[in-house]
């Protein structure tokens, strides 16, 4: 008999706590917010640094390519994190690249490294070659010394009305 209590005593136990486990759980997911969630993904504030508008003389490698060659292009925007380029042929996601980005009014050429994070086709194509032309974007995971310095003071200098 001291057994048989025992069980009721422990299943009695195991439902009171199943009922406050699930109750808690209903409680908790009413208490978040899913649509400032969302908002945060979809929207253009989930980006660390500013964006702005700067058509820039880029030359380009992929990287791990047994032939490394410089392909030109130029970007779209540009910030500290990364930049959109536009290119003569579409990359892979996650295509490790090392640019050369030309920087304006000083001559010096900031070398950065980079992977491609999402790519698209532009509208149209060149007139005069019949080529088509790709966005891509670039996220940034390296600058390389001794002009890294001079690319985020060029970076930092552009004026505010130029934010994309």
């Amino acid at each position: 008999m001291l057994i048989f209590l025992e069980l009721l005593f422990i299943v009695l136990l195991m439902a009171i706590l199943f009922l406050i486990f699930k109750n808690d759980g209903f409680a908790a997911k009413n208490r978040f917010r899913h649509a400032k969630l969302e908002g945060y993904w979809s929207g253009r504030e989930r980006r660390q640094h500013p964006r702005f508008t700067q058509s820039l003389a880029i030359s380009y490698s992929v990287l791990k390519k047994s032939i490394a060659k410089n392909i030109s292009g130029k970007t779209i925007d540009i910030s500290e994190g990364g930049a959109k380029l536009l290119l003569d042929e579409k990359l892979p996601l996650g295509t490790a690249l090392s640019l050369k980005i030309l920087l304006p009014n000083s001559g010096n050429t900031a070398e950065v490294a980079g992977d491609i994070v999402w790519t698209e086709d532009a509208a149209g194509t060149d007139e005069l070659s019949g080529k088509r032309f790709f966005y891509s974007g670039v996220k940034f995971s390296s600058i390389k010394e001794p002009f890294g310095k001079n690319f985020i003071d060029y970076i930092r200098s552009i004026p505010a009305d130029q934010e994309s």
